[in-house]
């Protein structure tokens, strides 16, 4: 990652911040966005403290002009844009989909697709003429399979692993990379939020949805930090590129797929 420039949105917290620090462990200028500009400088100030290269740019990701503004910098400072990470992100609300609150509902889909395309376009905008980036999409089980009384969250992975797909194939000759990535259920950012509902909130959804959490890790379904935070540095750093368009599970076995990818296209 030596010499590359990254943006992480939703940088500041949780699996974000975790993002960050390892991408610039590895090397890289990292830049971070969200709208919690305490975070963000919290951040920065202690990674920078440790040596890690990072600066906070306050922004919202579904304000286009605020995003485009963001890479206007990052080009100031840097000169490049190589990696766009696409973490930023809205739980929405959970409950049952025929009495949920609507706006609440249609923010997730805002934060969750909007956001990832309005981050895309105003890194591409530097990313097609240099003639190369990598686009990196956070994803999730949720998008694949049901998750009941969790519509936002769901329909929003679902659609942006669809968006994932068709950029990649519209981006196919022009030295860009996109690639869902799913790190799994972490001990991090929503998840950790999650399991502190259970049993501290009069909302019975809420609780619900905490005790699932916490069963799901006591079960052994998560997946190690370091394991998530570690792929997700390989995929930024290009070691997957032949797998644009594809979703990669953070416990994938990487070579194996990568192999197999290389050899199918021969």
């Amino acid at each position: 990652m030596r010499d590359s420039t990254v943006l992480v949105t939703g940088g500041g917290k949780g699996l974000g911040r975790a993002f960050a620090e390892a991408l610039g462990k590895a090397g890289a200028r990292v830049f971070i966005t969200g709208r919690d500009a305490s975070a963000l400088e919290e951040t920065a100030e202690k990674l920078n403290t440790d040596g890690i290269l990072v600066e906070p740019l306050c922004a919202d990701v579904v304000d286009s002009g605020a995003m485009k503004d963001v890479v206007a910098r990052i080009m100031e400072i840097s000169g490049r844009l190589d990696v766009l990470v696409n973490n930023a992100v809205d739980p929405g609300p959970v409950g049952p989909t025929a009495d949920i609150d609507f706006d609440a509902w249609w923010r997730a889909q805002q934060v969750n697709v909007a956001g990832p395309l309005i981050s895309a376009q105003a890194a591409l905008a530097v990313m097609i003429p240099a003639g190369r980036g990598r686009i990196i999409n956070l994803v999730s089980p949720a998008g694949i399979k049901r998750w009941p009384y969790a519509t936002a969250y769901s329909v929003s992975k679902a659609a942006l692993l669809k968006l994932s797909e068709n950029l990649a194939a519209e981006l196919r000759s022009t030295g860009i990379t996109v690639l869902s990535y799913n790190p799994g259920m972490v001990d991090a950012g929503l998840t950790r939020a999650g399991m502190r509902f259970a049993g501290n909130t009069d909302d019975p959804w809420l609780d619900r949805l905490g005790r699932w959490a916490i069963e799901a890790r006591d079960s052994g379904a998560f997946v190690p930090l370091d394991t998530a935070v570690d792929c997700l540095v390989r995929l930024a750093s290009g070691d997957a590129d032949v797998l644009s368009g594809y979703v990669i599970n953070a416990e994938d076995d990487l070579d194996a797929r990568i192999s197999d990818r290389e050899a199918g296209s021969r």
